[in-house]
């Protein structure tokens, strides 16, 4: 899965911030308290289409404990920017149509679609959970509720829960599990939504030799 091989190897490239929290689980288990599928589905999918922007801190815990945190900047549909503090080098960038890892250390940006990576089900135009995924599990418990879903077709690997809080299902957290059971963690901080963030985010750079090149063919 291209967008949890890029958060592990983002926070397998920059120095540990600090070691997960002990309540910073890699699992969350909950008990079916009888709820309302439709209903709670009809609110998933309310709440995360009223985000036009959003601004929020991030906390991201690696399969191997480590934490690493950022600034998360969302303009729906299709672009997304997470800047990881410094000292890491890293970006991750949505366009619209292509998700990004810019490498500001090594001059690498490794790309692949958008529609191939569970970033997809959060920025595409019109989200309607239950048809645009595979619904593994959907649970409520104590305020909060876990969707965990899947690709339907099978060409992302692995699966994604996400994690809701309250009547109006903000969006606090979610777990993508690659094809190999690691888990990876984002936990969400500080929300703001409805603000301008600048088209500039969300340019994914080109790669120093790239640039070189096209340099090189204008002095041609």
């Amino acid at each position: 899965m291209f967008m949890t091989a890029l958060m592990m190897q983002a926070a397998t490239e920059q120095p540990v911030v600090s070691d997960a929290p002990a309540s910073a689980e890699t699992e969350v288990i909950a008990q079916d308290t009888g709820l309302d599928r439709a209903n709670v589905l009809t609110g998933i999918n309310g709440y995360l289409n009223s985000i036009d922007t959003l601004r929020a801190r991030f906390m991201q815990i690696s399969p191997q404990g480590q934490v690493i945190g950022g600034l998360l900047s969302i303009d729906r549909p299709g672009r997304l920017r997470f800047e990881y503090d410094d000292p890491s080098p890293i970006s991750v960038i949505a366009d619209g149509t292509t998700v990004a890892m810019q490498d500001r250390a090594l001059e690498t940006v490794d790309r692949a679609p958008i529609r191939s990576t569970p970033l997809w089900w959060l920025l595409k135009e019109e989200i309607d959970v239950e048809a645009d995924a595979q619904i593994v599990s959907l649970i409520s418990d104590q305020g909060l509720t876990f969707l965990i879903v899947r690709d339907p077709n099978g060409e992302m690997e692995g699966q994604i829960q996400f994690v809701f809080e309250g009547e109006d299902f903000v969006l606090r957290e979610w777990y993508v599990t690659d094809a190999l059971g690691q888990i990876t963690r984002i936990i969400l901080e500080d929300q703001e939504t409805g603000m301008d963030l600048s088209p500039r985010l969300f340019v994914i750079p080109e790669p120093e030799d790239r640039r070189d090149s096209r340099r090189g063919r204008g002095r041609g």
